[in-house]
């Protein structure tokens, strides 16, 4: 017979977070043994002995490494979200702040152009394009991904647009501006 805390710590493990509906369809256990088993799992890797800890970030389920070793990590990394220019994380706050966003929106609130910015925010895994559709000519719409969401560690991004304006080194006209559209 499986442990059901051990399954759903490997299904956890194995994927890209799974949320409570996942779980019980693929162990096949009741709500409440799902989430008894996240509670269970949760209280053993907030444990000091273990470099991660398991999170839920946009309603999934994920292991993330603990704050204390994200230095050691960011050695074998390529390039982590730390090392965004200014003006790359000028155009991430005004994208996460005010989602969805055209490309001539995002200008407007910014100044001045951002298409690199943006171009790199994608390979980043950070924001995404997606198509109006209700639009005239179905333009792109930029919004955060859910990698965004987890590198932050929210649940949803209405718990970070006011810290998010404040604590990044936005200009004082952008922030007039964002808090004149807000």
């Amino acid at each position: 017979m499986k442990n059901t805390m051990a399954e759903i710590e490997a299904l956890i493990m194995s994927g890209r977070g799974l949320t409570v509906q996942e779980l019980i369809k693929l162990t096949g256990k009741t709500r409440n043994e799902v989430l008894e088993s996240i509670d269970k799992i949760e209280e053993e890797y907030s444990k000091e002995i273990h470099g991660v800890e398991l999170k839920n970030v946009a309603g999934r389920y994920s292991f993330f490494t603990k704050a204390d070793y994200a230095e050691s990590i960011s050695k074998i990394k390529k390039r982590s979200v730390s090392e965004l220019t200014n003006s790359q994380m000028q155009v991430l706050a005004i994208i996460a702040y005010n989602q969805p966003l055209t490309l001539k929106e995002i200008e407007r609130f910014r100044g001045s152009s951002c298409a690199n910015q943006t171009k790199e925010l994608i390979s980043l895994g950070l924001v995404r394009r997606v198509r109006d559709r209700s639009k005239k000519g179905n333009p792109f719409m930029y919004v955060t991904t859910e990698n965004f969401l987890k590198i932050l560690g929210i649940s949803d991004i209405s718990k970070l647009k006011e810290g998010l304006i404040e604590d990044t080194k936005v200009s004082q006209d952008v922030r007039n501006n964002l808090e004149e559209e807000g």
